[in-house]
């Protein structure tokens, strides 16, 4: 029982954990006007690409799907899935999101997100993704 009763704050704590970001902005030097986005028809969401594209458009970059007859410089790809919580709140909340930015077939800057268990990991998608945009292309 003792064990128990210790043990209990500790996965407490955990849970509220904060969600894992990883961040390699694109370099200062690459000056993106223009991005193509590839779309990635895995992704369930149908406001999460329309989201992405806004968002990248408020750093004064034109976006568009990505087109293999169309030269593109710069590529954005991503992924992200959804999970139910089953503990906190009884919703779908954004679990993961990948983003990955190409020049010439080298990746010149990513940023992930990993929701942590807990009620951090609960929140609009849009919220979420927002962070990792700012970074991901700051100058």
């Amino acid at each position: 029982m003792k064990k128990f009763a210790t043990m209990l704050p500790i996965c407490f704590l955990s849970a509220c954990a904060s969600p894992v970001t990883r961040i390699e902005p694109v370099p200062a030097a690459e000056t993106i006007s223009h991005l193509c986005i590839k779309e990635n028809e895995k992704v369930f969401s149908d406001d999460f690409l329309p989201e992405v594209r806004s968002q990248i458009e408020e750093h004064n970059i034109r976006t568009e799907l990505f087109k293999p007859e169309v030269s593109c410089d710069y590529i954005l790809s991503y992924d992200a899935q959804w999970s139910w919580d089953w503990f906190w709140t009884f919703s779908v909340y954004l679990s993961m999101a990948e983003f990955s930015v190409t020049k010439d077939s080298h990746q010149i800057g990513m940023a992930s997100y990993t929701a942590a268990l807990g009620p951090s990991a609960i929140g609009q998608t849009k919220n979420k993704i927002r962070p990792l945009l700012i970074e991901l292309f700051r100058k």
